[in-house]
């Protein structure tokens, strides 16, 4: 799978595209914001048309598996 990052930026923007497959692109905003001594990551999943209830569920787990992984990453 591929992703695609905004550029670089001084907002705390990381909104990405991810491609599942050729010629697919998912759009996947993504913010940090900094919040006292530490900050906060905001992850935004769209539920594409179509998309059965498994599917998205399916993706939501990914998407929180994704978000434990970086936080561990990060608070290490």
């Amino acid at each position: 799978m591929k992703v695609r990052f905004v550029e670089r930026n001084d907002f705390g923007v990381l909104d990405h595209y991810v491609s599942p497959a050729p010629g697919v692109e998912v759009y996947a905003p993504m913010r940090v914001l900094a919040n006292g001594s530490g900050s906060e990551v905001i992850f935004t999943l769209f539920r594409l048309p179509d998309m059965s209830d498994q599917k998205y569920a399916e993706d939501v787990g990914l998407v929180e598996q994704d978000l434990r992984t970086l936080k561990e990453i990060l608070e290490r």
